[in-house]
C-alpha cells in the first residue's frame, strides 16, 4: 500500500494534529502519486546551493527546498501547468507595482544602521558595504518565497509507522487569519470570565510618509518609528493612564496590530481589554506622548477632537455580553463581540495572497524581509491565551469552525528552530510518544519528494547605515485643537 494511503485516522493522531481537518490531509495526499514506501529519492536538505530556483536566474531563497536537477523537460499540464501561472501572477504583481507605485518601488526597505533583514532583502556593494534592496525586489523575493510553499507540506511518522500529512502553513496564507481570530477569541472569553466592567479601548498610531527631502520614506524605517514609539514612550504612557493615578480600572491588556494604509505603509492599531470605566479623554495624554517622541508624527493623523468618530486615533467601547454575539444595540460604544470588533483591523483573510491588492503585498513583503511580527500580545494577555489553550474541553473541536486554535507547527516555526544550532527541528512536535517528524514533502509532476530539514535556516544580514538618504520629516509635537464653530451676528438676527 503505498504512503498516500497512511492517512491515519484521527484517533490514531495526536490532539495537537486534530487541528487539521482531514479534508486537509486528504487534499494533500490526493496530489502525491503512489511511491515506494522506502523512499529512494534520498531526502535533500531543505536549504543550500542545490536549492530549487523556479524563477530562472534569480538568487534561490535560503529556505527553499532543494532537489537533485532531472533534468526532465516540464509539461505544459498538470502541476507543471499551475507552477507556471503562480509565477507568472508573481511576475504580473511585480510589474503592477514598479508601474502604478515607481517611486515607492524604487525605495530601498531601510537605510537605518545594523536594522536586520532576510539575506534575501540585502546586497553587497562594490565598497563591500551591506545595503537594503529596493522595495521592488524584496516583494519579488516575498512572492517567490510564498510559491515556493504551495505544494509542500510536513510529513509525520504515527507510532506504527505510518506516513501522515499535514498542511504546511506560514502566516501569510489564507487559512492563517484563522490563527489570529482564534487567539482573539480566546482572549475575548478569558478576559470576558475575569472582567466585571468589560470595555475595549481602539488606539490608532501612525506618521508622516513624506521625508525631509520630500520624498518617500524607507518603508521599514517609517514603520520602525512607529513600534519604536509605542515601545519606548505610549506603552509606559497606558500604565501611567490606566493605572492607580489614572482611569478606575482594575485591570487591563492590550494587543498590538500592524496593518498597512491604501499606499502600502504601515500603521499600528493597539487593541486594550480594560475592566472598569474608561472614556476616550483618559487615553488623550498616551497619544500626546506618542506626538512627542515621534517626530514624523502629527497632529492631523492624530485629531481625537475630528467630528468623524472613525477618523478619531480613540475609540472607546463598552461590552455587553447579553448581546447576540454579531448583534450591536445600535449605538458606536456598544459590542458584543470584541473578536470580531478587533478583527476588523488586522485586515483580509480567507482570499489567497495574491488576489489581495498590491499595497498589501508590498507591506507584507516589508515585514517579512524585517521579521515583523503583525500580531502580538502583551505578555498578560498571552497568559491568558494559554490559559484558555489548557482546557481544550471548552473549546468547539478544531478546525469546526475559525475558533479551533491551530495547533501544528509553522513554517516560521521550523525556520526559527532550524536556524538555532543549538536547538533541534524536532521540537516542533508536541509531546507525543511515537511520533516523528519525517521531512518535507514537496509535490511536483513526478508526485513527491522527501526533504530533510537541517540546521539551516534563514540567514540575516545588518546593514550599513545611509540615514541622510532618508531623514525623517519632523512635525510639531503640538496637541490636537479642539475645533471651534466661527459665527456672526446673523446667526444671533431674528
Amino acid at each position: 500500500m503505498g504512503d498516500a494511503d497512511h492517512l491515519g485516522e484521527p484517533g490514531d493522531r495526536p490532539g495537537w494534529l486534530d487541528g487539521i481537518p482531514e479534508s486537509s490531509i486528504r487534499e494533500h495526499a490526493q496530489r502525491v502519486e503512489a511511491r515506494d514506501d522506502d523512499d529512494t529519492t534520498g531526502g535533500s536538505a531543505i536549504a543550500g546551493p542545490n536549492a530549487r530556483n523556479w524563477d530562472g536566474p534569480s538568487r534561490p531563497s535560503k529556505t527553499n527546498p532543494s532537489a537533485p536537477d532531472s533534468g526532465r523537460d516540464t509539461p505544459a499540464d498538470g502541476p507543471a501547468l499551475a507552477h507556471r501561472r503562480w509565477w507568472h501572477r508573481k511576475n504580473e504583481l511585480v510589474d503592477e507595482w514598479l508601474e502604478t507605485a515607481p517611486d515607492r518601488a524604487a525605495r530601498p526597505i531601510s537605510v537605518r544602521e545594523n536594522t536586520t533583514l532576510r539575506d534575501e532583502a540585502g546586497i553587497r556593494k562594490a565598497d563591500g558595504s551591506d545595503r537594503s534592496e529596493t522595495w521592488s525586489h524584496v516583494l519579488r523575493e516575498f512572492l517567490g518565497w510564498y510559491n515556493d510553499y504551495r505544494n509542500m507540506h510536513l510529513r509525520f511518522r504515527n507510532p506504527d509507522g505510518n506516513l501522515v500529512r499535514a498542511p504546511m502553513p506560514n502566516s501569510h496564507q489564507p487559512q492563517y487569519g484563522d490563527t489570529y481570530y482564534a487567539r482573539l477569541k480566546a482572549l475575548e472569553r478569558q478576559f470576558l470570565a475575569r472582567a466585571d466592567n468589560p470595555h475595549v479601548v481602539m488606539l490608532t498610531l501612525t506618521a508622516s510618509m513624506e521625508n525631509a527631502n520630500g520624498g518617500w520614506r524607507c518603508p521599514a524605517d517609517h514603520l520602525r518609528d512607529v513600534i519604536n514609539s509605542f515601545t519606548d514612550h505610549v506603552r509606559p504612557a497606558l500604565h501611567r493612564a490606566l493605572g492607580s493615578n489614572g482611569a478606575d480600572v482594575d485591570s487591563w491588556e492590550y494587543a498590538r496590530v500592524v496593518e498597512h494604509h491604501g499606499n502600502a505603509y504601515g500603521h499600528m492599531h493597539v487593541p486594550l481589554f480594560i475592566d472598569g470605566e474608561v472614556t476616550e479623554e483618559d487615553l488623550r495624554p498616551v497619544i500626546d506622548t506618542h506626538l512627542r517622541h515621534c517626530d514624523p508624527a502629527g497632529a492631523s493623523a492624530h485629531d481625537y477632537y475630528a467630528p468623524e468618530a472613525e477618523a478619531r486615533p480613540i475609540s472607546v467601547a463598552r461590552v455587553d455580553t447579553d448581546l447576540d454575539p454579531e448583534d450591536y444595540d445600535g449605538t458606536d460604544d456598544v459590542i458584543g463581540n470584541v473578536g470580531s470588533y478587533v478583527a476588523e483591523y488586522i485586515g483580509s483573510y480567507g482570499e489567497d495572497l495574491f488576489e489581495r491588492s498590491v499595497e498589501e503585498l508590498a507591506f507584507r513583503a516589508m515585514c517579512w524581509a524585517t521579521e515583523s511580527n503583525r500580531v502580538d500580545f502583551s505578555n498578560s494577555a498571552q497568559e491568558l491565551i494559554d490559559a484558555e489553550l489548557d482546557d481544550q474541553d471548552d473549546l468547539p473541536e478544531p478546525g469546526d469552525d475559525a475558533e479551533g486554535i491551530d495547533r501544528w507547527a509553522t513554517e516560521e516555526d521550523i525556520e526559527e528552530l532550524a536556524a538555532d544550532p543549538d536547538r533541534s527541528v524536532s521540537e516542533a512536535l508536541p509531546e507525543q510518544d511515537g511520533w516523528e517528524l519525517d521531512g518535507i514533502g514537496i509535490v511536483d509532476r513526478d508526485g513527491e519528494t522527501r526533504h530533510e530539514v537541517e540546521n539551516t535556516g534563514v540567514e540575516y544580514i545588518q546593514i550599513d547605515g545611509s540615514e541622510h538618504l532618508d531623514p525623517p520629516k519632523k512635525l510639531p509635537p503640538d496637541r490636537p485643537k479642539p475645533n471651534s464653530a466661527t459665527a456672526t451676528l446673523a446667526d444671533y438676527s431674528g
